[in-house]
């Protein structure tokens, strides 16, 4: 039996007694410890998605500029990387004599890269 489970077992045989004050004081712990139970929850969650991001960041490498990840043709936007720690691919948009153009659908950046083509990078 767990935690929550036990609370709800105490508080049914308190009600059968008829203790009101001791009642009150089981329902207040079984709403503390459903509280910890889901900031235990949260923080887990939390842990995965940080660990999740540091294995990804190991994954990346910087070529100017933009970040590439380990077999992916598709470079992702060095703004939402950098500030925010957010991997967000970015997309091609076209070529003219200046050189290639980039853009962020997510933050809103766009990026020229002088010449080059996709199949470089």
């Amino acid at each position: 039996m767990g935690v929550i489970e036990d609370a709800t077992e105490l508080v049914g045989l308190i009600k059968r007694v008829g203790d009101a004050d001791l009642y009150r004081r089981i329902v207040k712990l079984e709403g503390e410890v459903i509280d910890l139970t889901r900031d235990k929850r949260l923080a887990q969650e939390r842990i995965a998605e940080l660990e999740r991001t540091l294995k990804f960041r190991d994954e990346l490498e910087f070529r100017e500029p933009f970040f590439w990840a380990k077999g992916d043709t598709v470079p992702y936007c060095p703004r939402c990387w950098e500030e925010k720690r957010i991997a967000v691919h970015i997309t091609y948009s076209h070529k003219n004599s200046y050189g290639e153009y980039w853009d962020c659908k997510s933050c809103g950046a766009n990026f020229q890269t002088r010449g080059l083509s996709n199949k470089h990078y």
